[in-house]
């Protein structure tokens, strides 16, 4: 039921956080289950924008420096549930982690910011040829 118009528009909306609740189903997703998680994300981003700038104002420097390290734990809450109970992506979070490591002890001129991206780039390749999803296979289970 993904045509492609469909396709285009939940593109345009598909963050990190929407592939991650999108990849958990267990079931086919239809183009109103994508649009509707996508229209719940955008107005918890809107607000959580006009409430942080708010809070900024009031808040003392110390603690709004201290917000930054949030969204990586925010990101580490979507990646620690499946890598319980999938291999594979523990072992594409090992590989990331080792990556990153790397860069900051053997490639420090290189930035933290593409180092975070040259990383999860790296695992993610490395991970899809240690361990190819049978698509046959897959859609058997479902």
């Amino acid at each position: 039921s993904f045509t492609t118009p469909h396709r285009l528009l939940a593109a345009y909306g598909i963050t990190d956080e929407i592939f991650a609740v999108a990849a958990a189903q267990d079931c086919k997703l239809v183009p109103s289950y994508m649009y509707g998680m996508i229209s719940v994300a955008a107005a918890g981003w809107v607000g959580g924008t006009l409430a942080g700038s708010v809070a900024s104002m009031l808040l003392p420097v110390s603690l709004t420096n201290a917000m930054g390290i949030m969204l990586y734990g925010m990101f580490i809450a979507i990646i620690i549930p499946p890598s319980k109970t999938d291999h594979r992506v523990l072992s594409a979070i090992v590989i990331a982690a080792i990556l990153s490591c790397a860069f900051k002890f053997w490639l420090p001129s290189v930035s933290g910011g593409f180092a975070i991206i040259i990383s999860a780039i790296v695992s993610a390749v490395i991970a899809a040829l240690l361990f190819p999803v049978d698509e046959e296979k897959e859609e058997s289970e479902e």
